[in-house]
């Protein structure tokens, strides 16, 4: 009976612990080994070529796909705006978006110059919630990102990333709201079809593959990755 006790009282004092600091703990490896695969990619002698830049922009996209959970993250984006939404406009709504997102992000992480990575430490939100903070090292500053991600079916998936203290759920919401206020759901739709779809001129497709901006009609110049 007291060997029974003593093996027991063993197992809780094992099982205990690593119950306990498995969340935070998973979320930090989750947010790591993504982050870590994207920089593998970036840092990778053959997809430096211009000739091997859609090849690398596959496998990127392989990455994200895993660490954002794109249908979580156009739900909070739209907040209780999407209750004016019919099904097929949230799907729809949900689809645009996540294109967007991925052009955008990727646009942004092509550019990578060999910046340091360092990972800081895990916070839990809620019971399957958490924070993780991460600083990318650049020549002239550190930047603090932090990824926000959510524990469901059995997996950590990414539902906001904090920038500089700046959420991308939040700043997209303050916008879409703002033309929700006037317009309807199909107007909004619209938009999101046309900031997709819209093809790029010769002028731009050169000038992108040079990195450089591209002159708008009122001669001014922004970032061809600019909203």
């Amino acid at each position: 009976m007291r060997q029974q006790l003593v093996i027991i009282l063993l197992t809780l004092f094992f099982a205990i612990p690593v119950w306990a600091s498995t969340p935070a703990d998973g979320a930090l490896d989750f947010v790591r080994t993504s982050v870590d695969k994207v920089l593998t990619i970036l840092r990778d002698p053959a997809c430096k070529e211009e000739s091997t830049e859609e090849v690398q922009r596959q496998k990127l996209r392989t990455v994200v796909e895993v660490l954002f959970d794109y249908n979580e993250i156009s739900r909070r984006v739209l907040g209780r705006q999407r209750k004016s939404f019919t099904p097929e406009q949230m799907d729809e709504f949900s689809d645009l978006f996540t294109r967007l997102l991925e052009k955008i992000y990727l646009n942004k992480i092509q550019k990578y110059s060999d910046e340091k990575v360092i990972y800081g430490k895990a916070t839990m939100l809620s019971e399957n919630k958490a924070e993780v903070e991460t600083n990318v090292i650049t020549a002239s500053k550190q930047i603090p990102i932090n990824y926000r991600v959510v524990y469901k079916h059995g997996e950590w998936r990414g539902y906001d990333v904090f920038i500089e203290g700046v959420s991308l759920v939040r700043n997209y919401r303050s916008q879409f709201n703002k033309i929700l206020q006037k317009k309807s759901p199909e107007d909004l739709l619209q938009q999101l079809r046309e900031k997709v779809n819209e093809e790029e001129t010769p002028t731009k497709q050169a000038a992108l593959s040079k990195g450089k901006c591209i002159t708008t009609g009122g001669g001014s110049c922004r970032e061809t990755t600019q909203l």
